[in-house]
């Protein structure tokens, strides 16, 4: 039997665990008995062990009460130390109160390399609010500097040089004693962190999930860890110099052609709506799910109805080839899952046996609950949707440059922040050029000539950016150059 597909794991991993004494609390869970926090979290830890002892990643723990304590230093977690490890997380037993700033500067502090600052993942597990620091403190943006007694978080987590990622995931919500994280005190420090990440030009990616069932914490928390790997498509930094032209010819082929490549529309820049995100009926769910999952060796990934909920059993039988069971488990769970998941999979599963009409009927509603997403969480799920629509109309051109939409966005999740803008804003000009493109072909009553010469200046005003973003990637980052090529291959191709 083959052997499964491997997680990818991130490089330094360190855990930072809330281990107050409302952690003894139970959360509630539709698809089984009610457990406590602690106890679902201590099963995501064994499952994150399981899984860095298997690809070599390096783990740490710290918890947190009104002290905070080391529990699993740094290091590669070996089969041979493994159950004293897991021994230890074993007798993990809450109280007291919640130090979670002291908390995170020692978290910080594992991932700390001398002078060249912290580099790794830092995931908070926590169900309330610091009340008990007594080292460190997260300061009002406001305050002069020098005003507080303690030392500011904020650089202190985040030196120059430093590449940090911190995921926090807050169980329940609210600001009342114990009943939850104060949603927005937490996105207010996330937001001072992201501001201290582009002053000092340091690459850095924090994001919050709020949880309220012991099934989104043990999913969130186990897929903090691990990368569940989708599709079987080759990423552009594997493809030889030859290939990558050819892929960035394809693609800009899905640019130059709205009439056979219409999908590509729903990727461009999405006009200012009248409407804000407070007036959206929808909104993103820890359960929302449309990754491209591939099963390598015909294996499924592994934990996937741990991370995924009901979901994860669709996938599992869809991965199968069981697509009569997956359709049936999805019916079931259509109540708990979000429009657009649910619609999504139904698409999937439809195509996959060959009913082309009931697949496009449900991707057109997958669409259509697409659009009531805030426009702001809106992007990652229409490139999925589009992958799917492309490959169901054999559209290769679209779908390759969906692709490379969505690589390039993996590649550099921890890019320089204006190196990531600069980007942006050639991937909007680049899209922008299919409309001056076109007029060049279908020109009405205006002067072909004056609308050649429009559609010139506006691929000459993008090369120009382009070159800016080159001198600007000084520090030669690969996925940069690599996605700068495929972009200066399709503006050739756009002329």
């Amino acid at each position: 039997m083959a052997a499964p597909a491997a997680s990818i794991p991130k490089e330094r991993n360190v855990l930072v665990l809330d281990l107050s004494k409302s952690m003894l609390a139970p959360l509630p869970d539709p698809s089984g008995p009610e457990k406590q926090k602690i106890e679902v979290a201590r099963t995501a830890v064994y499952r994150i062990l399981e899984n860095a002892e298997t690809t070599g990643g390096e783990f740490g723990l710290v918890t947190f009460t009104e002290s905070v304590r080391v529990a699993v230093p740094l290091a590669v977690i070996h089969k041979e130390n493994l159950p004293y490890v897991e021994s230890l997380i074993s007798m993990l037993t809450p109280s007291g109160r919640s130090a979670i700033w002291d908390a995170l500067a020692v978290g910080a502090d594992l991932l700390r390399r001398g002078t060249t600052g912290v580099h790794g993942t830092l995931v908070l597990v926590t169900d309330g609010w610091d009340n008990a620091s007594t080292r460190f403190e997260v300061r009002n943006p406001a305050e002069p500097p020098g005003m507080g007694s303690r030392i500011d978080l904020v650089p202190y987590m985040l030196p120059e040089g430093s590449t940090l990622t911190l995921r926090v995931i807050g169980i329940g919500m609210g600001n009342q004693r114990d009943k939850g994280v104060d949603t927005g005190r937490m996105n207010a420090f996330l937001t001072g962190l992201t501001t201290r990440a582009q002053s000092v030009g340091a690459p850095a990616l924090f994001t919050y999930q709020e949880v309220d069932t012991g099934a989104q914490l043990f999913a969130q928390m186990v897929n903090a860890f691990l990368d569940v790997d989708y599709d079987d498509g080759r990423t552009f930094d594997q493809l030889h110099p030859e290939e990558l032209a050819r892929n960035a010819a394809r693609a800009a082929r899905a640019l130059k052609e709205p009439q056979q490549h219409a999908t590509v529309s729903r990727l461009t820049r999405p006009a200012q709506s009248v409407m804000t995100e407070a007036d959206m009926p929808y909104s993103e769910a820890a359960t929302l799910e449309v990754d491209v999952l591939n099963a390598q060796s015909g294996v499924a990934p592994p934990y996937l109805r741990e991370r995924y909920g009901p979901l994860g059993t669709v996938i599992e039988r869809y991965l199968a080839n069981d697509f009569g069971g997956a359709l049936e488990q999805l019916h079931r769970s259509k109540s708990v899952l979000p429009p657009v998941t649910f619609s999504y999979w139904e698409a999937r599963i439809y195509f996959a046996r060959g009913e082309i009409v009931e697949a496009a009927r449900s991707l057109l509603q997958a669409w259509n609950a697409a659009d009531q997403i805030p426009i702001t969480q809106r992007a990652r799920i229409s490139r999925r949707l589009a992958l799917l629509q492309a490959k169901m109309q054999n559209d290769q051109e679209t779908e390759t440059l969906v692709r490379f939409l969505d690589d390039t966005e993996t590649k550099l999740a921890k890019a320089d922040p204006k190196l990531k803008q600069m980007l942006s804003d050639l991937f909007a000009r680049l899209m922008e050029l299919r409309g001056t493109y076109q007029l060049t072909r279908v020109t009405g009553g205006e002067d072909p000539t004056d609308s050649a010469g429009r559609h010139e200046a506006a691929v000459e005003e993008t090369f120009g950016l382009l070159q800016d973003t080159r001198l600007e990637n000084a520090g030669g980052d690969a996925a940069v150059e690599g996605a700068l090529d495929f972009i200066e291959i399709c503006l050739a191709e756009m002329r």
